[in-house]
């Protein structure tokens, strides 16, 4: 204990440390609990007594981490800053933590402490957002059971999920280029590439079972434009007048943060902004038709529009095919399986590349 300038002890408080104090911190697990930053007192006081709708628990021993909260039923690990820590003889980072931790089914979302502080209603909202994330957390344990739970040192070529955030794929084309086709596969088929849609906001009604968090957020047309005065939209069109659909750049960010490698299936102008704000981060693929001639013949296949609306998108199409150099890779659909192959290689060597060494320290 430490003595105060007027002679009382004053009561110690627990801080993150270093790895060196790890095990005895191990062994006072339960004391610790009384002992909290600034940061982690005022998170406790919205995470205690079931106020979420679901218990946390506070410095409780997760297979041999003792994180700052954890939520048991939902395997939802919420932690406060941090810096390295043993397991076993291993010393390891956060990334390194969060990586076995995901492997042993546990979804883990990080704050620092001025997040905390300076802006607590939205890091209360991302920790309510990941506790609705089951159908996540149960894809999740699917894939990872099959994954090594060593927790080993993260090399340079790690997918970025195992480096405590998730990358970005932009898939974008004119109507008809198999776009859709292209990046559903991918989900679909390759669970292994850890892939999910980012979820846009819509100002239109719910349709059929759609949810509102799930299919979209449902917002109306005023909402939608408060946001958009508010600049919190990565990207966004007003399709017909008062009907906007649009991604959030709070949403893209809560997801990354869950792990996921998050898709983004937009229009060309989209694509392009969209990648512009997150640069090296993202990778943006154009979707390319071997011919307007063999759109056409798409289109009219389809059998859903009239000749008039066909020749609208034709020429819309046109116009969005002069954007395609500004995308990273173009990739021609004129055979669906060798395309698909294509886009496998290209999302697969994008995933298990190395950061730029400028957002190493992020």
């Amino acid at each position: 204990m430490d003595m105060q300038s007027d002679g009382e002890w004053r009561r110690p408080r627990y801080e993150t440390t270093d790895a060196s104090t790890y095990e005895l911190l191990k062994k006072n697990a339960k004391s610790n609990r009384r002992y909290s930053t600034d940061a982690e007192a005022i998170l406790w006081q919205y995470l205690r007594g079931r106020q979420l709708g679901e218990r946390f628990r506070r410095q409780h021993p997760v297979a041999g981490y003792i994180p700052d909260f954890v939520c048991l039923s939902k395997k939802l690990v919420v932690e406060v800053d941090g810096g390295y820590h043993f397991f076993e003889d291993q010393l390891l980072s956060d990334e390194e933590r969060t990586r076995y931790l995901e492997a042993q089914g546990f979804r883990v979302v990080r704050f620092t402490n001025e997040e905390v502080i300076g802006n607590t209603e939205e890091v209360i909202n991302e920790i309510i957002s990941a506790l609705n994330m089951e159908d996540i957390n149960n894809n999740n344990e699917n894939v990872l059971q099959e994954q090594s739970v060593e927790p080993l040192r993260s090399p340079a070529g790690t997918p970025l999920l195992w480096r405590g955030r998730g990358r970005l794929i932009i898939v974008s084309a004119p109507s008809g280029s198999g776009k859709s086709t292209i990046a559903n596969w991918l989900m679909q088929e390759h669970p292994e590439l850890n892939l999910y849609f980012s979820i846009s906001c819509t100002s239109r009604a719910p349709r059929g079972t759609e949810q509102d968090g799930v299919e979209y957020f449902f917002l109306t047309p005023e909402e939608f434009r408060a946001k958009i005065e508010n600049d919190e939209f990565l990207e966004y069109e007003e399709v017909y007048e008062d009907r906007f659909y649009g991604t959030l750049k709070k949403q893209v960010e809560r997801q990354r943060r869950a792990g996921q490698n998050v898709v983004f299936d937009v229009d060309v102008k989209g694509g392009v902004n969209i990648k512009r704000h997150y640069g090296d981060e993202a990778l943006s693929i154009f979707i390319q038709p071997p011919s307007i001639d063999e759109l056409r013949r798409r289109l009219v296949s389809r059998a859903t529009d009239t000749p008039e609306a066909i020749e609208e998108r034709l020429a819309k199409a046109a116009y969005e095919m002069t954007f395609a150099p500004q995308f990273d890779c173009i990739l021609v659909n004129d055979d669906l399986e060798v395309a698909k192959a294509e886009a496998l290689k290209l999302v697969g060597e994008f995933l298990t590349q190395p950061l730029p060494k400028e957002l190493e320290s992020e």
